[in-house]
């Protein structure tokens, strides 16, 4: 191997070895957080990704898909709400995003604690 080649090389080496970490700990977050990869419909995808009422921040707002299952939202409603905006239809029903989930969307149907009049 002459000079050249060697340093091609090496430098090809070197280029892997210092961008390889950054995708290793992404990889070690996601799987940290109980993530996985982007499926087919998420957002990375191009689809919507939807808030799952048992994620640890749905919980702790009391988000439900239905606000006629929560008596406490006195018949209001995400599309009602101003953190809401809505962002077009997934399966027949309205859904937008929530400045609450930042990143997902929400059912124009559902409800959660932190509901506040649209101005």
């Amino acid at each position: 191997m002459n000079r050249r080649g060697f340093l091609k090389t090496f430098l090809s080496v070197v280029g892997v070895a210092a961008v390889a970490p950054a995708f290793v700990q992404s990889a070690y977050a996601q799987k940290k957080r109980g993530e996985s990869a982007p499926a087919a419909g998420s957002a990375a995808a191009g689809g919507t990704v939807m808030v799952d009422p048992n994620d640890s921040v749905a919980k702790a707002v009391k988000y439900v898909e239905d606000h006629n299952k929560a008596p406490e939202a006195k018949g209001n409603h995400c599309s009602t709400c101003g953190f809401y905006k809505k962002t077009g239809m997934n399966a027949g029903k309205e859904v937008g995003s929530c400045t609450i989930f930042a990143g997902k969307h929400v059912v124009g149907n559902g409800w959660c604690a932190s509901w506040n009049k649209k101005a």
